[in-house]
């Protein structure tokens, strides 16, 4: 399941007030959208679709990360149709349980929703007003929903020159369009982080072009037979040992980077799906949130990059 990124995206609600982004909640709908459709095997996009979201919202010019609702669901549907799935497009539009809310059409109105929902400044949103109020009066509309305004108000917003990620569905600008297999990345793999491979310690997922990034699994309960620790397992005996491992993994990352011919780094992902596991039934302690965080630290510190995403199940 997606976790939380380093950096935090919000939700403004329906009544004005912001809440943190639940990117496992979004991954959920998707999920369900999919298995709707019988496209079972095809339901783990899902979460690459939220981490390419969440990502580009992230990097959008936005001043503030704080988005509405129907931006997010009308980027999901913007992106499930352009990478193939116009019926779980269909399913999460239909399932998104949006409400039909009309607002008026003067300019004073359109400019309040463009400051709380798009990040303008009062002088921006004001001239981005009078260009979609004068339209709204052009097509004899007295009212319209808030999405069909914002959509409409981000259109004169591209034409003033600034660019909207979600509006123009661009996605990871200048990443590569190169792809590999698990097995192509196998190939390449240096001896440290292969031995770790065929350990069951490590896996390392394939480069897509709807996310690519580098997206690591590490198996702790694995990683602790790997290195011959006996139960229960000390923080002093799997420290030094976890940093070893973050080197291999650094050694992984560098080999994939330069296999893709590619400048710019690419978004560095860790999950550790047993670490809760691995500390009640090895280590002898509850699964606790803050000593789950302190082992990544430490496997993650050798990392030559910012780690952009930590899932612990």
């Amino acid at each position: 399941m997606v976790q939380t990124a380093a950096k935090q995206l919000f939700l403004r609600d329906a009544d004005g007030g912001v809440v943190p982004f639940d990117a496992g909640e979004l991954q959920t709908r998707l999920i369900g959208s999919f298995l709707a459709t019988g496209l079972r095997e095809e339901s783990f996009m899902s979460e690459e679709i939220v981490l390419a979201l969440e990502y580009t919202l992230l990097n959008s010019p936005r001043r503030e990360p704080v988005f509405c609702k129907s931006e997010i669901d009308a980027a999901v549907i913007r992106l499930l149709e352009s990478i193939g799935f116009p019926e779980v497009a269909h399913v999460f539009r239909r399932n998104g349980y949006e409400q039909v809310v009309r607002i008026a059409t003067d300019e004073v109105t359109i400019a309040g929703l463009l400051v709380s929902h798009l990040g303008c400044s009062a002088e921006r949103a004001a001239h981005i007003a009078r260009l979609s109020g004068e339209a709204m009066r052009q097509l004899g509309f007295e009212s319209a929903s808030p999405h069909l305004l914002l959509e409409l108000s981000r259109h004169y917003e591209r034409e003033l020159a600034e660019e909207d990620f979600l509006s123009t569905g661009t996605f990871l600008p200048g990443v590569p369009q190169q792809t590999l297999t698990r097995r192509d990345i196998y190939e390449l793999l240096p001896d440290a982080p292969r031995k770790l491979v065929d350990a069951g310690v490590l896996r390392i997922n394939g480069i897509t072009t709807l996310f690519p990034s580098v997206r690591f699994f590490f198996f702790m309960k694995e990683f602790a037979r790997f290195s011959n620790l006996s139960f229960p397992v000390t923080e002093l005996e799997i420290e030094p040992l976890l940093y070893s491992a973050g080197q291999a993994l650094e050694e992984a990352r560098c080999a994939i980077k330069n296999a893709l011919h590619h400048p710019e780094e690419l978004p560095c992902c860790l999950a550790l799906p047993d670490i809760f596991d691995f500390l009640e039934s090895c280590a002898g302690s509850a699964p606790d949130q803050n000593l789950a965080a302190e082992l990544a630290s430490v496997l993650t510190s050798a990392l030559d990059c910012e780690l952009y995403h930590l899932a612990f199940d």
